[in-house]
């Protein structure tokens, strides 16, 4: 059967449930409302008052990214070695199906060097499993979504039982039984709305933690806003003709922050470092998204993607902790902190 392909961005919503959707692209998820922000200058194990969250999506060629799987996982051995060396704990979002399929080797680095694995879902397009055109969690009713994240938890756990304790889906698609299956796994926390604080400010959360309530029910999870607009640099690095209104954002970011708009990994590292810079100012939660599949595109602009983006955004970060000027944490640790802020609070 051939599989219809879809742009990321879509004007599509959930399609089982009466709440959900995404917020990619200016797109309010339908019946989200926010509980209990965590509040700016909160103050962080380490005594800073912001927090950056640096995370992954490792999905290789299951996803819509592009790049040569093999070395995307060869990477992970030479990533997982800068993060230990700098003492950064980060989370990784695998995909369930690739984690089980391609061998558990580079998930094991990536638990070695200390750092978060959760799952990106089982399935990252779900038409490739159930058929039809319906790619995202939110086209889906309960068991689907249920199968989705149990399957995706069940494949890291078989590599370290017990350790997820979040996930993150694909695309950031959801409706309320995505959220329902999620609680019946007993997760902590969930990083799938967009913070949108740039073009779309009235369609997004924020980007500091908050609990979750989809109609009038309250979910006890801690969710986790992410970057939607500036987020990763290989896909307006590399893709503007499927892509443009991620360029565009970019572009805006950058004419508004009076920064060069530079389509190479080095401008993207000058992106990254303003949206840190941001967070420290308004002393508040961030959350980096980055792609890895995407760091093996090849270009006359650049020689090793790894080395010239990513590299310099983790010496930065460890500077910056080191002289407790930011937390950098993973999902998890943010999770904990939020509840144990609220618990303390008699909230």
């Amino acid at each position: 059967m051939q599989i219809k392909q879809h742009k990321l961005v879509e004007a599509v919503k959930h399609v089982q449930g009466k709440y959900g959707g995404f917020c990619f692209g200016g797109q309010k998820p339908d019946g989200v409302y926010v509980h209990n922000v965590l509040p700016r200058g909160s103050v962080f194990p380490n005594g800073a008052k912001s927090a950056i969250l640096l995370t992954f999506d490792v999905e290789g060629t299951y996803g819509n990214g592009s790049g040569d799987m093999q070395l995307e996982i060869t990477n992970y051995k030479r990533i997982c070695k800068k993060l230990s060396e700098c003492n950064i704990a980060v989370t990784f979002n695998v995909v369930g199906q690739m984690a089980q399929e391609q061998g558990p080797e580079f998930v094991e680095w990536m638990l070695e060097a200390g750092c978060e694995v959760a799952p990106h879902g089982y399935w990252h397009d779900m038409n490739k499993f159930y058929g039809g055109e319906h790619i995202y969690a939110g086209h889906y009713g309960a068991e689907q979504n249920y199968q989705q994240i149990r399957r995706g938890i069940d494949a890291i756990e078989k590599i370290r039982p017990g350790s997820v304790k979040g996930i993150r889906l694909p695309y950031g698609h959801f409706n309320e039984y995505s959220y329902n299956a999620m609680a019946k796994c007993g997760l902590v926390w969930a990083s799938n709305v967009g913070a949108d604080d740039l073009l779309y400010p009235e369609n997004g959360f924020g980007s500091s933690p908050f609990q979750i309530k989809l109609g009038q029910k309250l979910y006890p999870l801690v969710e986790i806003p992410l970057d939607s607009q500036t987020y990763d640099w290989a896909i307006w690095v590399a893709d503007e003709a499927n892509n443009a209104e991620f360029v565009e954002s970019v572009r805006t970011y950058c004419r508004m922050h009076d920064l060069p708009f530079e389509r190479t990994p080095a401008g993207a590292v000058n992106i990254w470092m303003r949206r840190i810079s941001d967070t420290i100012k308004l002393q508040t939660v961030f959350t980096l998204l980055c792609h890895p599949i995407n760091l093996t595109i090849k270009s006359s602009h650049w020689k090793d993607a790894v080395e010239e983006f990513l590299f310099p955004v983790i010496d930065y970060l460890c500077v910056l902790q080191r002289d407790g000027i930011i937390w950098v944490c993973t999902c998890n640790k943010i999770a904990e902190f939020y509840s144990n802020f609220f618990l303390s609070k008699g909230v």
